[in-house]
């Protein structure tokens, strides 16, 4: 990966024309915090709840700081050198904060990887990357993480180092505990990666298959930050993030609290209720997170209402927003609800804003921000420009911009998938959209997930519409094969009971008036999604699981 990632930049004058307008700059994300370390050391960075301490801890810009150096100290001291790899798979700990800006002192690449990957995966990822040391917890979620990785090493010949946080002894690994509590040299000058160098390799959600590696800058890390309704005013902004860490959302939560200093609540629990306590205590004015996050944090308020009379405003990120959803999140949680598109590739480039009708974000994706480029291309698959009945002519997305990586990469070959060198810095996003009216875009679905062979199916627009029907409180649509061979739609919905296909096709036709081509085909009811960290549903596995189901049932 090394060799890789020598060869992945921008090109001198794309970065030339980024700092003439002002979205990239000389400086890193290290040098924010030191900047924020010695203008308010005692401000707030951090509040990250620990579960099996069952505490809130919180961590000052300052202690950052000087925690963010003796780690830095510590990494070079196993011999750790510029532009090598350092695997990150913590939780959304304190530490894993620190380790991400040490690593940058350090004048490492941080990968930090999602807890989701299973041993099998996870091994299989570091040895692609090429990684030399990789940090996990000894034991969390009821994984012996420490001991999983030491079974693996002797398969890594690149990975020299073990770091473990907890019990590193029992399994032979390296502490970094004096590091983490800030004992240890000053990290030196001339070590820190450079703002244009890949500092960090992210993974997609990976949703509908196999995620990739998409390699990032400081810089790409940075731009555009100060984005739409960001606290709307509020006098001692915090924000919260309920993607991990380990995600890009939660990842760039942290570039914001760094460079903006606005604290940042994490936390290493998926419980709603536990999430709204922590809302309420920390006085969160900014909370983003994922449309199936929102519907469990609502529904949650609904039982024990909290006191979130700080909440200025909900970013809606990683998913369409249900206008049902929607609706309920402005009654219950916050008025101001915002729909947010991004991806791992780039930062929040689309989104409504807070002055806008209060349905919008039910409707729209928004609009660009003013840092974003966006072009939209004629869908082949509907039919060069063909409209989709209800939803008019449907386009690609493409994106441009200072927030756009500097590559994707394949995780097993390592070849570059995609570079800005390529198309005139334009990226295909993988998303359909059509125009939505007031100058916003419609998101219609991902190339990915299409279905229909004869028509395109609005999937988005459908699931919505099926979150309507009586006692389904989850839905999402996955491609069947019916039998004349042709694919259509299957409902899997999350409900009590299986509700009955006819009913549920004659609601979507008489509440909606979709063309029969829409209609699911056949529903099936699960107990759960499989999901990912961010709450996104992992399609791809769900359409397998419910094949495999079908074929056994047939024996």
């Amino acid at each position: 990966m090394r060799v890789a990632l020598d060869a992945v930049g921008p090109a001198p004058e794309t970065a030339r024309r980024y700092r003439e307008q002002g979205w990239w700059r000389g400086t890193t994300f290290s040098d924010s915090l030191r900047v924020a370390a010695l203008q308010d050391p005692e401000g707030t960075a951090l509040f990250t709840w620990r579960r099996c301490e069952n505490r809130l801890i919180r961590l000052s810009f300052g202690e950052f700081d000087v925690r963010a150096d003796a780690v830095a100290e510590a990494l070079r001291g196993l011999g750790v050198r510029r532009g090598e790899v350092v695997a990150c798979r913590l939780p959304s700990w304190w530490e894993t904060a620190v380790l991400m800006v040490a690593c940058l002192r350090a004048g490492a690449v941080v990968a930090p990887l999602p807890l989701l990957f299973g041993p099998y995966e996870t091994e299989r990822v570091l040895g692609a990357i090429g990684a030399v040391a990789c940090a996990v917890p000894d034991e969390w979620g009821g994984v012996a993480h420490a001991r999983v990785l030491a079974e693996q090493a002797g398969r890594l010949p690149r990975l020299r180092h073990r770091i473990v946080v907890g019990d590193a002894a029992g399994t032979g690994a390296v502490s970094l505990e004096a590091g983490f509590n800030g004992e240890g040299t000053a990290a030196g000058p001339g070590v820190l990666l450079g703002p244009d160098d890949v500092c960090a390799l992210l993974f997609s959600s990976g949703t509908t298959g196999r995620s990739h590696v998409v390699a990032h800058s400081s810089n790409t890390l940075l731009a555009g930050l100060d984005d739409r309704g960001r606290t709307l005013g509020a006098d001692r902004p915090v924000c919260a993030s309920t993607g991990g860490l380990n995600y890009s959302s939660g990842f760039r939560q942290l570039m914001r609290t760094l460079d903006l200093r606005v604290p940042a609540l994490y936390s290493d629990c998926r419980d709603p209720g536990r999430w709204l306590d922590l809302i309420a205590e920390t006085g969160v004015t900014d909370v983003r997170t994922s449309p199936r996050k929102l519907r469990t944090l609502t529904e949650e308020q609904r039982r024990r209402p909290r006191d979130l009379s700080r909440l200025r405003v909900v970013h809606s990120l990683a998913g369409p927003l249900p206008p049902a959803l929607l609706a309920a999140a402005q009654e219950t949680l916050c008025p101001v609800v915002l729909n947010t598109w991004g991806m791992t590739e780039t930062s929040s480039l689309i989104s409504t804003g807070p002055y806008d009708p209060r349905h919008w974000a039910g409707r729209s994706m928004g609009v660009p921000h003013a840092s974003a480029e966006i072009r939209l291309r004629p869908d082949d698959g509907a039919g060069a420009g063909a409209a989709v009945e209800g939803v008019g002519k449907v386009f690609r997305l493409e994106v441009r911009g200072p927030q756009v990586c500097l590559a994707t990469l394949d995780r097993e070959t390592r070849r570059v998938l995609w570079s800005p060198a390529r198309d005139d810095g334009w990226l295909d996003t993988g998303d359909l959209v059509s125009h939505g009216g007031g100058g916003g875009l419609r998101f219609v679905g991902r190339v990915a997930e299409r279905i229909g062979d004869r028509w395109l199916i609005p999937v988005a627009d459908v699931e919505h519409a099926l979150l309507t029907y009586p006692g389904i409180r989850d839905a999402v649509l996955v491609p069947w094969t019916d039998a004349d061979g042709h694919e259509v739609p299957c409902a899997v919905v999350l409900a009590p009971v299986l509700p009955d296909l006819d009913a549920l096709r004659d609601h979507l036709t008489t509440r909606y008036g979709f063309h029969e081509s829409y209609l699911p085909a056949r529903v099936e009811r699960v107990a759960a999604f499989p999901l990912t960290e961010l709450g996104k549903v992992r399609r791809r596995l769900l359409a397998d699981r419910l094949t495999t189901a079908q074929a056994h049932a047939a024996r």
